[in-house]
C-alpha cells in the first residue's frame, strides 16, 4: 500500500500501532508462508473489507479471487453486502470488479465499491 499511497498524497504515514483491530484480521499462508492479511468487519447490515494485502510476489495467482469467493459465499450465507474502499491509483479495482463488485462513487482520491448480495 505504501505506493499507492504516496502516489495519492506524496507521503507515506503507516498507521499507528493503537489502531490495529487484530480481532479483525486473518494472516493468509500460502504453502506455509505468512503472504497477506484480510480484515473484515461484519457490521448489522453489512460486510465491511477493510483491508485485502497480499504480497506482489503472489499476486496474480488466484488467491485474491478465492478469497474474494469464500466472502462472497459468507455474505450470500448471512443475506448481507459487501462494501469496500480502494485507492484510484491501486489496481486491485480490478479484482474487485473481475469479482462482481460496482462503483457506488467516487472521491478524488478512492473508490467505493459494493457487492449487491443479490448479485449472482
Amino acid at each position: 500500500m505504501k505506493e499507492y499511497a504516496v502516489q495519492t498524497w506524496g507521503t507515506w504515514i503507516p498507521e499507528p500501532p493503537e489502531n490495529f483491530r487484530p480481532e479483525i484480521h486473518e494472516i493468509i499462508q500460502y504453502d506455509g508462508d505468512e503472504i497477506g492479511c484480510m480484515a473484515v468487519v461484519a457490521e448489522e447490515g453489512v460486510l465491511s473489507l477493510e483491508k485485502l494485502y497480499i504480497l506482489p510476489a503472489f499476486q496474480g495467482r488466484g488467491i485474491g479471487t478465492w478469497l474474494l469467493t469464500r466472502l462472497i459465499e459468507r455474505a450470500h450465507a448471512c443475506n448481507k453486502p459487501i462494501r469496500l474502499r480502494v485507492l484510484r491509483v491501486n489496481p486491485a479495482r480490478r479484482l474487485y470488479e473481475r469479482n462482481g463488485f460496482l462503483i457506488d462513487s467516487s472521491s478524488d482520491v478512492r473508490h467505493f465499491m459494493s457487492y449487491p448480495v443479490n448479485n449472482s
